[in-house]
């Protein structure tokens, strides 16, 4: 079985009987709650199909007039604070300690975040933004705390300890970032805004609106993409390769510094800085490559991580059209992204593997309908009599495409994969 994290672990003998097809039959409330610990993708890709569909949702109000309120901080923050981390808790929550062979998420933990995804989108929504930032903070922390904890501790006998690849380096850099642009995006909004300059408010929207998943996607990407393109499995990070995380490491802190440099008024040199670092993580991992192995899916993986250098060196060359430019990074890359890759991962751990490497309608047509929302979401601007009409034309093929993925997966979440034989099970990393 193909999964994320690189390594066929069985889910723990909980009392379920395997049925004469090979599949687990449920075991029962405990054999479920073991299975969402141990994945939690399971609650949170769902999770962030709502909020997705939640902050999409206010366009297609207001543009129809069926609302009179422009809600523009809310779509911001709900897509990218709670909609794009609901879908990086549940792959990371999954991915590292199968990678690593360490504890799965504790109930802590993943109620944390449960609560505070939804809790940042809904306490900016009511004008609370600084509530809802140190919120969104706390969720970070307990996402960096949870990979780190895991990237350091060896695995429970008779388990052999393994360690993440290079390029999750990017990670925790991404994460502590983005808490950082929250504790200043606070101070900014409470009564020490007048002791911050200028640029300390604009770096904290930056930094947690586009600094954290610019990190993620390239730390991610860099290892799951030639994974499921071409079956590239990335070397664990040993001594000898310490180097590579440390440069991966750099990379992210280059993103960063390309913020910085925006916010100080070289909005060129920082889009091209943070866009050439995401040309070199796609080249020297080999996520540039076109995947070898079949399947709609696959091909949607790889033009979505061509979005990110594309968005950003487009903000570098026409800086007048900024957040156009920045639309191909957020619908194009992180958007697709996490809908490709959430697809890769259901199918992958519900015993589908076969559909990876299938055509698949309904891949093509969510992807189709990302592209024209982000064909109409460019559009917008060239057309200034029809700019609201454009956002609504948008809006709405970003949620039929939400809505063929949810069809498409949704069903999938709660499958378990196929039963090991016992024999096998027994002798299983």
């Amino acid at each position: 079985m193909e999964s994320i994290g690189d390594a066929r672990v069985p889910l723990p003998n909980t009392g379920a009987r395997p049925d004469p097809t090979g599949h687990r039959h449920q075991g029962g409330p405990d054999h479920l709650l073991t299975l969402v610990r141990r994945e939690p993708f399971r609650i949170f890709f769902p999770l962030a199909f709502v909020l997705g569909a939640t902050g999409i949702a206010h366009w297609l109000l207001f543009t129809t007039g069926l609302s009179p309120h422009y809600l523009g901080r809310f779509h911001a923050v709900t897509q990218t604070q709670s909609f794009l981390v609901a879908f990086a808790a549940g792959f990371l929550g999954t991915a590292i300690p199968k990678r690593t062979r360490t504890a799965p998420a504790t109930w802590l933990e993943l109620g944390t975040l449960l609560i505070a995804l939804p809790a940042v989108s809904l306490a900016t929504l009511l004008g609370h933004e600084g509530i809802g930032q140190g919120v969104y903070a706390l969720a970070l922390v307990t996402l960096a705390q949870f990979a780190v904890r895991r990237f350091l501790r060896k695995g429970p006998a008779p388990l052999t300890p393994r360690r993440p690849p290079a390029s999750l380096a990017m990670v925790p850099v991404g994460l502590l970032a983005g808490v950082a642009g929250a504790g200043l995006s606070v101070m900014a909004l409470g009564a020490r805004a007048g002791a911050l300059p200028a640029w300390a408010h604009a770096l904290g929207a930056r930094l947690t609106l586009e600094g954290v998943f610019t990190c993620l996607t390239l730390g991610v990407g860099a290892f799951f993409l030639p994974l499921a393109g071409r079956g590239q499995a990335a070397p664990d990070l040993t001594p000898s390769r310490w180097w590579q995380a440390v440069a991966y490491a750099g990379a992210a802190a280059a993103i960063i510094g390309g913020l910085v440099l925006e916010v100080l008024g070289h909005v060129r040199a920082g889009a091209a800085l943070r866009g050439a670092v995401a040309l070199a993580v796609i080249a020297s991992s080999g996520a540039w490559r076109l995947p070898s192995r079949p399947g709609t899916n696959r091909l949607v993986l790889w033009l979505g991580i061509w979005a990110l250098p594309v968005g950003l060196l487009g903000a570098a060359l026409f800086p007048g059209a900024r957040v156009e430019a920045l639309h191909v990074m957020f619908v194009g890359g992180f958007g697709v992204l996490s809908f490709a890759v959430s697809t890769h991962v259901a199918l992958g751990h519900s015993g589908q593997e076969a559909r990876q490497s299938a055509r698949s309608w309904a891949v093509a047509s969510f992807g189709a309908l990302f592209a024209l929302a982000l064909f109409s979401r460019l559009a917008a601007p060239a057309d200034p009599s029809n700019y609201f009409r454009w956002l609504g034309v948008a809006a709405a093929s970003w949620l039929l495409g939400a809505t063929v993925w949810a069809a498409f997966v949704l069903p999938r979440i709660l499958r378990t994969p196929p039963a090991l034989p016992d024999e096998a099970r027994s002798s299983a990393p």
